[in-house]
C-alpha cells in the first residue's frame, strides 16, 4: 500500500534587535529511502533570499545562505508531499557500525549500565529493543520545559521526565550498550505541533524504526525523516551566525496530513 503525505513546515526567529550577515543552515526537506521518496517540495525564506542544497557527512540534506542586509527576523516556510511504501525497514550505504559508540548525549556511563541491569532482557536484538522502547515508554513522564538540548541519556534517568529528544538518547544509549547500533531521527509527525525524535536500530540487516516518546514500533505510520545521526547534535534543524546581538525567540509549526491512495 502506497500512501501520499503533504507536510508544512514552519518556524519563524524573532531577534529583539536588527542583525546582519547572517548565515543560516537547515535540515528540513525529507529525505529519500527505502521508507519514503520527496515527490516535491517548495521552501521560502524571508519571501526570496537564495538558498543553496548540500548534504551533510551522514547524507542529510542540508539548505544554506546568507542575508547580507539588517532584518528583525528569519522566516522559512516549506511545503510539500512524500510517498510512503511498505513498512518502515529499509537498508542503506552507512556503516551500521559508526552507530555502536558513546556521545556526548548517549554516554556510556556507570548510571545507565546499571539501568539497564536492572532489566530482564530477551535475547533476540528485535525482542529486546521492542521491550526496551516499551519499557522507556511506560516508566518516564513527557514533560516539556524541564529539559534543554544539552541534556544527556542520563538526566532522564535522574528526572524521569523529559521529552522525546530525551526519551530518543536514553534508548540509543541502552541498544549501544547492548550491542545494537542505533541513529538518532529528526522528523515529522502525524498531526500538528513541531518536529518530533526516534531511533533507527539496525537489526537483522535492516534499519527499523521505534518511538520510545509514543512505545511504538514504526511500521506504516507517516513519521517523515528529515535527517538521522549519531545523537541530536547531528541533526539541529536550525544553526546560523550572524552579526549583532543574539537575543532571540523560536516559533514553529509543522503539519502532516495523509492523502489515502
Amino acid at each position: 500500500m502506497s500512501m501520499k503525505v503533504n507536510f508544512s513546515y514552519a518556524f519563524t526567529l524573532n531577534f529583539k534587535e536588527a542583525v546582519r550577515k547572517h548565515a543560516f543552515c537547515l535540515r528540513m526537506l525529507p529525505i529519500s529511502n527505502g521508507v519514503q521518496t520527496l515527490l516535491d517540495w517548495e521552501l521560502r525564506i524571508n519571501n526570496d533570499v537564495p538558498f543553496f542544497v548540500t548534504k551533510d557527512g551522514f547524507g542529510n540534506d542540508l539548505l544554506f545562505g546568507t542575508i547580507e542586509k539588517f532584518h528583525r527576523n528569519f522566516e522559512a516556510m516549506l511545503t510539500g508531499s512524500v510517498a510512503f511504501h511498505g513498512s518502515y525497514q529499509y537498508k542503506d550505504n552507512e556503516n551500521a557500525a559508526l552507530y555502536l559508540h558513546p556521545t556526548t548525549l548517549t554516554p556510556f556511563s556507570p548510571l545507565s549500565r546499571d539501568y539497564l541491569e536492572t532489566l530482564m532482557l530477551p535475547q533476540s536484538p528485535l525482542s529486546l529493543t521492542k521491550m526496551l522502547n516499551q519499557t522507556i515508554f511506560q516508566n518516564f513522564e513527557y514533560l516539556a520545559g524541564v529539559s534543554t538540548t544539552t541534556c544527556d541519556a542520563d538526566a532522564l534517568l535522574l528526572r524521569h521526565n523529559g521529552v522525546c529528544q530525551d526519551f530518543s538518547h536514553l534508548l540509543i544509549t541502552l541498544l549501544r550498550l547492548s550491542n545494537i547500533p542505533a541513529r538518532y531521527v529528526a522528523g515529522f509527525i502525524d498531526g500538528e505541533g513541531e518536529s518530533h525524535a526516534w531511533v533507527e536500530a539496525f537489526i537483522d540487516g535492516y534499519w527499523r524504526g521505534f518511538d520510545p516518546t509514543n512505545g511504538v514500533m514504526l511500521e506504516h505510520q507517516p513519521y517523515i525523516k528529515i535527517a538521522h545521526g549519531r545523537d541530536f547534535m547531528d541533526c539541529r534543524l536550525n544553526r546560523g551566525v550572524f552579526i549583532g546581538k543574539s537575543q532571540q525567540n523560536l516559533h514553529v509549526n509543522v503539519t502532516v496530513a495523509r492523502e489515502e491512495q
